[in-house]
Parts: C-alpha cells; sequence; structure tokens
C-alpha cells in the first residue's frame, strides 16, 4: 500500500485533488480555459467502503478542503477501519506558497497504516534459500503476516526562471473540456524546470504468522530535478519529462547509509483526432535506477528493501505485486496508447450528471523490466519480466481517476488508482 492507494480512494469518492502547483483547471465549457490558472473554492466530505485481500471489508471517509490555508492551497485527510483490525490514515497539505518570487512551494504528507494480512516479498520463508523479490524468484517466497507502514514526505519546490517558467510559474494550459488544444503552426509546448528538495522518513515492520519478525526504516533526503514540457500535467498528450531523483539516508547507529539514484525519460506523440475518437496519444516512458554504493565496505550500505530499485505495483510492471521484484538497480519501458472515444454518455446517467465529467479514456499497453544485484546493462536486458493490460481513465473533478487491469507470466492485477502512470 502506498500514498497512491489513499488518493485513490478519495478519488472514488468524488473529491479532487491537486496536480501540480502550477497547472490550470479545465473548463467545462466548449470554450478554451484562460491560460492563467485561476483559484477554486471547492470542499467535500464523503463516506465509502471498498475490500482489499490484505483488509477485508472496510470503511473509512475522505476529506478535502480547498482554499482554506492559502487561495491555491489545499487540505485532503482519508481514513479506512476494517473488519480484520487494519486501518489507514492519510494527511497531505498542498500547493502552500511562500516568498515575494511565487516561486516556492511546499507539500506535506503524512500515511500510516496497519495491513492485518499481508504477503510481503522479504527473505524468511522457511521452504527458500534464494532471495525473495530478487528476479526469477519463486512467486511463493514471500512472508505471510501483519504489515505496518508509516511514511512521511516534506516537499520544497522551487520553479525555475528559465524556459517557459522565466515570467512567471503559473503553467498556461490551454484545454477544452480537460482536453489540451493544439498549438498553433510553429508553437512549442513550453519546459518547465524545477528543483525538489524533500526529507523523508519510511518505516516498515513485518510481523508473520509464523513468528517472523522485521522493522526497517529509511530517512534521510532526496535532491530531485524535473524538466517539464508536457502539454497537460493530468493527462498529456504533447511534450516530454525528464526526471532526475537522488535519495540519500546518512545512516545511524541502527541503520546502514546509502545513496540511489534515479532517472526517467517520458515522451507523448499525439495522433489527432477521427470519426471515432477525439484524441490519440501514443505515451512512452523509460526508467532507470541504481543503489552504487550497494558493495560499499565490508557489508555494503544498502537501503530496506522497499527502498531498493523495485517494480510492480501501479505504474511499473502493473501486472505484479507492489514491490514484488526489489535489488540493487532497474530498469524499465513502457509505451501506452491512449484514446477518448466520442461516445461520452456519462452526461446522461443519473447521479454522475452531478459531476464535472467530461471524458473517458480507454487504453492499452506493454511493459517490459528487470532488476539486478549489479547495474550491468546487459543483464538488465536478459529474460526481461513483462506485463500488458488495458484500462479505463476518467476526467472527474479535475482528476485522472484510472483502473487499470494488469496480466503478467505469474498473475493479473486489478486496481483503481489516481493519475496516469507516466
Amino acid at each position: 500500500m502506498s500514498r497512491l492507494f489513499l488518493l485513490s480512494l478519495a478519488m472514488v469518492s468524488g473529491l479532487s485533488f491537486p496536480a501540480m502547483a502550477d497547472e490550470s483547471e479545465s473548463q467545462p465549457n466548449d470554450k478554451p480555459a484562460e491560460t492563467v490558472a485561476q483559484p477554486q473554492s471547492r470542499s467535500a466530505a464523503v463516506p465509502f467502503v471498498f475490500t482489499s485481500s490484505s483488509m477485508g471489508f472496510s470503511v473509512g471517509a475522505a476529506a478535502s478542503l480547498q482554499g482554506v490555508l492559502q487561495e491555491r492551497s489545499q487540505l485532503v485527510a482519508v481514513g479506512t477501519y476494517s473488519e480484520n483490525d487494519s486501518y489507514v490514515a492519510f494527511l497531505g497539505a498542498y500547493n502552500l506558497h511562500f516568498g515575494d518570487s511565487g516561486r516556492w512551494f511546499v507539500d506535506l504528507q503524512a500515511f500510516d497504516a496497519r495491513l492485518r494480512e499481508s504477503d510481503v516479498y522479504i527473505d524468511g520463508n522457511p521452504a527458500f534459500d534464494s532471495p525473495a523479490g530478487a528476479h526469477g524468484s519463486d512467486v511463493n517466497n514471500f512472508v505471510l503476516g501483519e504489515e505496518s507502514q508509516r511514511d512521511l514526505y516534506a516537499t520544497l519546490r522551487y520553479v525555475l526562471p528559465w524556459g517557459a517558467g522565466k515570467h512567471s510559474p503559473q503553467r498556461r494550459s490551454r484545454v477544452v473540456a480537460g482536453i489540451p488544444v493544439a498549438p498553433e503552426d510553429g508553437e512549442q509546448v513550453g519546459a518547465y524546470t524545477s528543483v525538489e528538495f524533500e526529507p523523508f522518513y519510511r518505516e516498515r515492520k513485518v510481523e508473520g504468522f509464523d513468528g517472523f519478525y522485521q522493522k526497517d526504516k529509511t530517512q534521510g533526503v532526496s535532491l530531485k530535478l524535473d524538466h517539464d514540457a508536457r502539454d497537460f500535467i493530468p493527462s498529456p498528450s504533447r511534450g516530454h519529462r525528464l526526471e532526475l531523483q537522488l535519495h540519500r539516508d546518512f545512516g545511524s547507529g541502527e541503520r546502514s547509509s546509502y545513496t540511489k539514484w534515479e532517472a526517467q525519460y517520458s515522451q507523448y506523440l499525439n495522433f489527432g483526432a477521427n470519426r471515432w475518437s477525439k484524441q490519440q496519444v501514443l505515451a512512452l516512458t523509460a526508467y532507470t535506477s541504481d543503489v552504487p554504493t550497494w558493495d560499499s565496505g565490508a557489508e555494503g550500505h544498502r537501503p530496506p528493501w522497499f527502498a531498493e530499485s523495485t517494480l510492480g505495483g501501479w505504474n511499473r510492471l502493473r501486472g505484479y505485486q507492489g514491490a514484488r521484484f526489489h535489488d540493487r538497480s532497474a530498469v524499465f519501458y513502457g509505451a501506452e496508447y491512449r484514446t477518448i472515444p466520442r461516445w461520452q454518455p456519462q452526461g446522461a446517467i443519473p447521479f454522475i450528471d452531478r459531476y464535472y465529467f467530461p471524458w473517458w479514456q480507454f487504453a492499452v499497453y506493454g511493459e517490459l523490466g528487470r532488476v539486478n544485484d549489479s547495474y550491468d546493462l546487459g543483464e538488465l536486458h536478459k529474460d526481461m519480466d513483462w506485463t500488458v493490460g488495458f484500462g479505463v481513465r476518467m476526467w472527474v473533478e479535475n482528476v485522472v481517476a484510472r483502473v487499470d487491469w494488469g496480466f503478467s507470466e505469474e498473475e493479473s492485477q486489478l486496481r483503481v488508482v489516481v493519475n496516469q502512470p507516466f
């Protein structure tokens, strides 16, 4: 379970969450949206129910308060409790800004959960001698038990005065009913570059039903450079994005220090409209990560299992459970075809017509990826794990709700989350 899971619960409940501080809002009419972001005041609180393998039948509530602390800020709270005494709780404050330049933004997030029955791919299953979670590891090599999670993040973001952000940090997105308008001849999608500084704390505790016990944590800082030339952040149709991120845990007497880096590049190709589709997009992405301190010193300087280079879950190798694969390094490639059909019947459906819901989108995708115990590009591209699947995305209250079905050689996964995978 992750931050994204909590946000997905709120999305199913009909709440709206911020995409980014510099993103303009879509307009429900047939005219292009204003190019300068306009603040909206909207608050909601709703109950919900759901079921999952780790929690069983659960009830909860979610609340969103916009413009309470600052004009464009948003507070989000989600809490759930289940029949097997599991719980999840999330609290976030977004788009807090300070400074006369208007270029500084802060996001704060806190997450706490206890899952009474969870499959965790870590060493500890007495039936296996090989490492759990490694490439080629057995699908049954996991620890079954209670998993506790706690995550704290404080993200400080500065939009650099370069490119499209030279004169203003506010993104200029021209959209009609949630679909970005094609640029005029010769017009280029502007690129915004930002840097982020993020102190973090993450903790996992696993108590197996057979008496197994393991507690791991990591705390440190992350630095990120984000070069973003997408035409519409929630669901891009043109442009590209490059993300470079460095994580550092300086260690202590109870945990090892380590350094990890990640890089991801995404490209979006717009194939236009036709008789049956309002929009066709081919989205491509490539990702890699490594822990260069893995073998440093006598014992190595390695992160806990959940902070290693991981594959499986909501965004990478979606046909596998979250963190199904984890090791020193990883590579991943994804391709996704997305189309918005002209057939959009939701506006005539009772109750649903109460929400701003201008489009739904169909997607098919394929993915390749692998983890390895060294950063060897040749080895990382051998015998890669794969996922194929399809999904439906819905632009509801200025948020992309995503339903994905992913299939792999081990299993299939159905997920309801928010945001495009890339």
